[in-house]
């Protein structure tokens, strides 16, 4: 999804958030995973996260940020966006780096991950449905934007090595 695709529908959900009355907080969290220590590198997301960024904080986001970040930054960069949604009226998450989805559930990942074998997944890669249950919790209003690469590749590492339908990994996100 292009960046002006993003702009407009978060432009979309803040037109929605503009009807009550009282203004409310609204927060983001903005992650752009380009330099993969397993993957490569992919040339945008970095460039596209600070691009969103910044939009963000100029129609009045809070945005936490995180560029290139290993697993650890990663779950601490979540924790921070649970934090200051307490008490917000909404809240905006955008992914741009590897995404994978594997049995139904998605999953970002990590500049870090080593995606080998497919019991790693779980320990790896941080399933997206972590960040909407924080949001569903906390907000009355969530957007969430996924720029994700649908080349997968961890694919063959993961299927290679699968032995059972439920590591069986897919091509990308749903």
């Amino acid at each position: 999804m292009g960046r002006l695709a993003i702009l407009a529908w978060a432009f979309l959900g803040l037109l929605l958030l503009s009807a009550d009355a009282q203004p409310q907080r609204r927060v983001a969290l903005v992650i752009g995973n380009g330099t993969y220590a397993e993957a490569g590198t992919l040339a945008n997301p970095v460039n596209d996260a600070l691009d969103i960024a910044d939009k963000l904080r100029s129609i009045g986001f809070e945005v936490i940020e995180g560029n290139d970040l290993g697993k650890r930054e990663l779950e601490r960069s979540i924790g921070a966006f649970s934090d200051a949604l307490q008490g917000a009226g909404a809240g905006l998450f955008y992914y741009a780096g590897h995404g994978l989805q594997v049995d139904g559930r998605n999953y970002i990942v990590p500049v870090d991950a080593r995606l080998d074998v497919p019991v790693k997944l779980q320990l790896e890669a941080v399933p997206i449905d972590e960040v909407l249950d924080i949001m569903e919790q906390q907000t009355k209003v969530s957007l969430v934007f996924l720029d994700a690469c649908r080349n997968n590749p961890f694919a063959r590492s993961l299927s290679r090595t699968a032995t059972t339908r439920s590591a069986k990994a897919l091509a990308g996100l749903a």
